[in-house]
């Protein structure tokens, strides 16, 4: 994981401090699978040091982010995730210093390794027995429940094949971190367009709610004793009556 220092950030600029160093790592470790033009993983970012002028590293972030929520809107536009961030006032000291950081980071660690420090960096749970889930075909629907930000369904595409995001998954989230982490599962396995990232609150399980009208094969979240939100299989299995239900 690229090392980000949020320590000398103030409180109220914490969470705009995550998002972004979460967000600056995903984007390097696109460029360095090629997925997109190097612009934060250039050797001395000689191109932004030639045309920069008076603008800042955090000028920078705040371009490159822009530039890539025309494909991945789920996490690099704010509204859409959710947070209340204020990138302008990143201090550009941070910004430099991250930039700086990504010059000699490991940018090709195992992408179930790398998702798993996104989601510790995130504070979302990674002790998930993924070992468990189901085996999933080319036509089938899974729901995976608020709570682990699309990891499992980052497991089943990485381990299982024949399956993607956008045709076999939908990520219903309840937090920023949440949407955040299901954006940066999608930009690590190639997959723009995160249509299937939605937003999954407890009433949004209501019978008259849209998400209930769907047919899933598989309903998947966190198991209780590891902090989810849904206590009783069970009662899954009565929302979603065409669904196993598997909490792990």
């Amino acid at each position: 994981m690229a090392s980000f220092d949020l320590a000398g950030l103030p409180s109220e600029q914490r969470a705009t401090g995550i998002w972004s160093a979460a967000l600056l790592h995903a984007l390097a470790r696109d460029e360095a699978a090629g997925r997109r033009a190097a612009r934060v993983t250039e050797p001395g970012l000689a191109t932004w040091n030639r045309f920069r002028g008076r603008l800042t590293a955090t000028d920078l972030v705040a371009l490159v982010f822009e530039d890539a929520a025309v494909l991945h809107r789920v996490p690099f536009d704010p509204a859409a995730v959710g947070g209340s961030f204020r990138l302008p006032q990143l201090p550009a000291a941070v910004a430099a210093g991250w930039l700086g950081a990504l010059q000699t980071a490991d940018l090709k660690t195992p992408s179930a390794d790398y998702i798993t420090e996104q989601a510790k960096l995130l504070g979302l749970p990674t002790r998930l027995a993924r070992s468990e889930l189901h085996v999933v075909k080319s036509h089938h629907k899974v729901l995976e429940l608020p709570g682990t930000g699309g990891q499992l369904a980052h497991h089943i595409v990485s381990t299982q094949g024949d399956v993607t995001l956008q045709g076999n998954f939908v990520v219903a989230c309840g937090s920023w971190q949440e949407f955040t982490l299901a954006g940066i599962v999608a930009l690590d396995l190639g997959a723009p367009h995160t249509d299937f990232v939605i937003r999954g609150e407890p009433g949004d399980f209501q019978p008259d709610t849209p998400l209930r009208q769907r047919n899933f094969d598989f309903v998947v979240g966190l198991h209780p004793d590891k902090g989810g939100l849904y206590q009783y299989e069970n009662q899954l299995a009565s929302w979603f009556s065409t669904a196993k239900v598997l909490l792990v």
